[in-house]
């Protein structure tokens, strides 16, 4: 059993469980992403409810035994609700890339506090950098093969690569951004690290479905 005492954390979703429960994901500084269910008193009031809405900087206290954790008390440390528009809406697109390439208990400190910096300001430029330290932290980015002026993904294997081509990202560009210094206003730098966001969330979401399958069949 895993004791959870005052975890910074940030709630990336929630939703209804049971009878006065939430189900939520929960992002923590030393735990990583991991599910947890909280109990809403009865009589809920609007102060209840709210702290479990993401984008609060949270302590929280709980316990786990399982995949499944308990959470009992949460404390709102720090708010970083956007505007609503399109802020609001690129901070619910860093929780999607979160929960969709972030391994359940996977503690990723640096990243956590990534996450928070880029809330506090979600622009276009504040979702390449996260994206960016994301692929970093997971070892997605991809390897540069040959030697050319332009290269093109070929994701066919396993990992992405990118070959020598006669067109595609630009050879000073990629160089950039695979030694750490990349040029977030350059368009191949926007395109290449949604592509393969997009990728991977979506690899990952189908080996999701196929253990679900697994899991079914083996009950029965």
């Amino acid at each position: 059993m895993i004791h959870i005492e005052q975890e910074p954390a940030f709630i990336l979703h929630r939703r209804p469980y049971k009878e006065n429960h939430y189900l939520i994901d929960v992002f923590s500084v030393h735990y990583g992403c991991f599910r947890a269910s909280v109990r809403i008193p009865q009589q809920r009031t609007h102060r209840q409810t709210h702290i479990y809405a993401p984008f609060h900087l949270l302590a929280v206290s709980g316990q786990r035994k399982g995949e499944l954790a308990s959470l009992w008390q949460a404390e709102i440390q720090g708010s970083f609700i956007p505007p609503i528009g399109q802020p609001l809406l690129n901070a619910h697109y860093l929780n999607e890339i979160l929960l969709g390439l972030l391994p359940m208990d996977d503690p990723a400190p640096q990243l956590f506090y990534q996450y928070a910096q880029a809330l506090q300001s979600p622009d276009a430029s504040a979702l390449r950098r996260f994206e960016y330290a994301l692929l970093m932290h997971l070892g997605l980015l991809p390897e540069m093969r040959g030697h050319a002026p332009c290269y093109s993904l070929d994701s066919g294997g396993d990992t992405a690569v990118l070959c020598a081509a006669a067109q595609g990202y630009r050879r000073e560009i990629l160089l950039r951004l695979l030694q750490g210094d990349p040029d977030w206003s350059h368009p191949d730098t926007r395109h290449l690290l949604q592509r393969l966001v997009h990728l991977y969330s979506q690899r990952r979401a189908n080996t999701r479905k196929t253990t679900i399958a697994l899991k079914q069949l083996l009950q029965r």
